[in-house]
């Protein structure tokens, strides 16, 4: 063999190795859907079903912003619009609650898992009941923070529970038992109902 086929060989071959160690194989989670966990347990400390219909609403307040100015169209848009303002437009701004359904008629359950805000420090969620005329607000504190697992796995949105509390309707009491929410599934608060669980 010659030194040229022995050089054209090394080269050949040190290409192979590297493609081989230049390709990587990523892992990424299969379930990357952040969501809080809630157990439903009666007030023996016993996982329960709810002997009830359970409906679950997010309270959220959103804003109109409507715009004047004599001689022209009034206008109205459900967010601000600089342009208006600056061509003379008086901006007048308006709240409005706008609940939004996250369970609806949730019978005899076990659990419930819910998405939680981004950028709201305190979650409110109204528990509705159907044998309960009144009903129970959640009300749950948290940080939010990015976490990457590798660059091409994405980021995602992580939440540390710092605090939770609610009325006390069909709810006798809450606890938080894992403040860490993340895509892992794993229990993060008890709700303790009253005589409404099997």
């Amino acid at each position: 063999m010659t030194n040229k086929n022995i050089c054209a060989i090394c080269i050949v071959c040190g290409s192979i190795v590297s493609a081989i160690c230049g390709c990587s194989t990523v892992t990424c989670p299969m379930d990357t859907v952040v969501k809080c966990n809630y157990i439903f347990y009666n007030t023996n400390g016993q996982a329960a079903a709810l002997a009830d219909t359970l409906n679950v609403n997010i309270k959220k307040t959103a804003y109109l912003y409507h715009y004047q100015k004599a001689g022209y169209k009034d206008t109205t848009f459900t967010q601000p619009v600089k342009a208006f303002v600056d061509n003379g437009y008086t901006e007048t701004v308006t709240s409005y609650r706008k609940d939004t359904t996250l369970v609806n008629k949730l019978v005899n359950g076990t659990k419930m898992s819910i998405a939680m805000s981004y950028y709201n420090k305190v979650d409110t969620l109204v528990l509705r009941y159907g044998l309960i005329y009144l009903p129970d607000t959640i009300f749950l504190s948290h940080d939010s923070y990015t976490h990457v697992e590798t660059p091409e796995c994405g980021s995602y949105r992580f939440h540390r529970l710092t605090d939770v509390r609610c009325t006390n309707r069909g709810i006798d009491h809450i606890e938080i038992t894992n403040p860490t929410v993340n895509y892992e599934g794993a229990e993060n608060i008890r709700i303790y109902f009253n005589n409404y669980t099997e």
